[in-house]
């Protein structure tokens, strides 16, 4: 019988919270020349992010920059209404 939603038999299905479906992260250690870092997989996709981190700097989807400009940048968004 064929899948009526074309999902892959192994695909893990999303959690929602009020219809929102929640990020999967994973933490992973620095591993030879590829440092620690964290990945942020969609809720209900295999859409993924990457987040680097090694002291002061963070690199977001390839842009590298400060924590500090990262705040700038990210928290008027997380405070919004």
């Amino acid at each position: 019988m064929k899948n009526p939603l074309h999902i892959p038999a192994n695909t893990k299905l999303g959690v929602y919270e009020n219809g929102i479906p929640i990020p999967r992260i994973y933490h992973k250690n620095a591993v030879g020349k590829k440092g620690a870092r964290y990945l942020i997989k969609c809720g209900d996709c295999e859409n993924s992010i990457e987040v680097y981190y090694e002291g002061n700097e963070l690199e977001i989807g390839g842009v590298e920059a400060t924590k500090a400009t990262w705040k700038k940048i990210l928290l008027p968004l997380l405070n919004s209404k």
